[in-house]
């Protein structure tokens, strides 16, 4: 059979860089303002100052003159002559309230967010192969990267654990059943551990070293054995765990049991302090994938039994271990959540630098508006000089690179090319190994000499990398169609 028709086919509605194309348009439409709303209400030290913020826009690229002014077409030909950033300015519509009462509302301008080649917000995108080459581009190129400074930078594709995915590992007897839970910027790792002795101990951020699992099940609103066998299996084997351990937990109330993770997170302060910010290090750092509300509590309690539940099961050799290099436990943070990161930091920087910029305001008696309070560049700063350098955040280095322009192969594979965050200088034989779920998703064969081999891995040609959807549409649709949890 001759494949190549197929193969001409396909590539006749797509190119290389449509997946980075659609990431960065994702991130434009949804992800900013999702980071928007996560922090949309500002309140200073001097309380009766509030400022809310709405309504992000990002504009097409456009350029500021020397004498001021701006002009529209600013095309990415001219930025790359101009050694120039190619990049549209952000506008975020904000209201200054006093006492409640509303002082100031306008629409800002607070920095600029450089923009993928091809995407919704280019002027390239949608022009045919004549405008193009009026605009001095090259009709075949497929875009992808950005022009930061007159260079072109790819960004490589980072490939990280999936996040909120239970893994279950063993080490000489101890067997571990750990989560990575993510939320927005924060990711917090929770870890169940179960001793050859049968003792269940949980770890999670902010919370005591091995504090005893069922100390925290009761914290969580789980008080008697019954509710807590209802949490894991049924089998013998987890039922004379449960037993193991309710023997051995001197904790009786769940106020006890909230104290006892308040000694540790608010030591030497008085008992009701340290309920209130035990309940506030429970809600916030524990499982926020799950919520972070007071209602959750009985939710992640139930999430915590299902941990324990695979970690007994691996003692007894009733499940299998986790394979860490499997692909199906791995993700591909492309172009646009590689931005979705920094912007989410940027933003909080900004943030940050707006509540310093209105207590300074307020501490020196002079009038307090939203003009004199912005300074744009400490969101366009962090972006550019990330961009420009490599450096991201997590400390991931060479996350930009310059794109090679030495012949027309040498493009494609920078926007292939896919990532390992683990360290170059250790063996890690089997990371670096070709796995059998590799097959079609990732070229065998193509991998860097020296510290980086096989960990620098490159996708196969007519592999596809989706976007994240939302769950709930098809959450609807499952209940709509009468399936049920039971």
């Amino acid at each position: 059979m001759n494949k190549w028709p197929v193969i001409n086919s396909y590539f006749d509605g797509k190119n290389f860089a449509d997946m980075e194309v659609a990431s960065f348009n994702q991130f434009v439409e949804q992800k900013i303002p999702e980071v928007v709303e996560e922090n949309d209400e500002i309140i200073p030290k001097i309380e009766e100052v509030k400022l809310e913020l709405s309504e992000i826009e990002v504009l097409h690229p456009r350029i500021l003159e020397a004498d001021g002014s701006p002009r529209e077409n600013f095309f990415p030909m001219e930025a790359r002559l101009r050694n120039r950033t190619y990049s549209g300015p952000v506008f975020l519509t904000m209201r200054l309230l006093r006492r409640d009462v509303e002082q100031d509302i306008k629409r800002t301008y607070i920095g600029e967010l450089p923009i993928m080649l091809k995407s919704n917000l280019c002027w390239l995108n949608g022009k045919t192969e004549e405008e193009l080459i009026e605009m001095g581009e090259d009709p075949m190129d497929f875009g992808g990267y950005f022009v930061i400074n007159g260079s072109e930078k790819a960004l490589m594709t980072q490939e990280v654990l999936a996040s909120d995915r239970v893994m279950i590992s063993e080490r000489s007897g101890d067997v571990t059943s750990e989560v990575i839970s993510t939320k927005g910027a924060f990711k917090g790792r929770v870890r169940i551990g179960r001793r050859k002795d049968g003792m269940l101990s949980v770890t999670f951020p902010s919370s005591p070293r091995k504090l005893n699992l069922f100390v925290l099940l009761k914290a969580l609103g789980l008080g008697s054995l019954k509710e807590i066998s209802n949490a894991f299996g049924e089998s013998v084997e987890i039922q004379n765990d449960i037993l193991l351990n309710w023997q051995n937990c001197e904790i009786k109330t769940e106020e006890e049991a909230i104290d006892k993770i308040g000694k540790y997170v608010a030591p030497g302060q008085v008992i009701d302090y340290r309920l209130k910010r035990a309940q506030e290090v429970i809600d916030a750092f524990l499982l926020p994938h799950i919520g972070q509300e007071k209602e959750n509590r009985l939710a992640k309690a139930y999430y915590l039994g299902m941990m324990a539940t695979k970690a007994i099961e691996r003692f007894h050799n009733l499940r299998g271990e986790d394979d860490k290099d499997h692909y199906g436990n791995k993700r591909l943070e492309l172009s646009g959540k590689l931005m979705e990161h920094l912007f989410r930091y940027a933003f909080k920087y900004f943030i940050k630098d707006l509540r310093f910029q209105i207590d300074r305001t307020i501490t020196r008696r002079r009038k307090l508006n939203i003009a004199t309070v912005v300074r744009p560049g400490a969101i366009t700063e962090r972006i550019r000089f990330a961009m420009s350098t490599g450096n991201w955040i997590g400390r991931a280095t060479g996350v930009s690179k310059f794109m090679d322009r030495v012949n027309y192969l040498s493009p494609l594979t920078d926007l292939r090319k896919v990532k390992s965050p683990l360290n170059k200088n250790r063996e890690l034989y089997e990371a670096r190994d070709v796995h059998g779920t590799h097959w079609g998703r990732l070229g065998p064969i193509e991998t860097p000499d020296g510290p980086q081999c096989g960990l620098v891995k490159n996708l196969s040609m007519l592999a596809e990398v989706t976007t994240e959807s939302d769950e709930e549409p098809i959450e609807e649709l499952l209940k709509s169609k009468g399936v049920s949890l039971k």
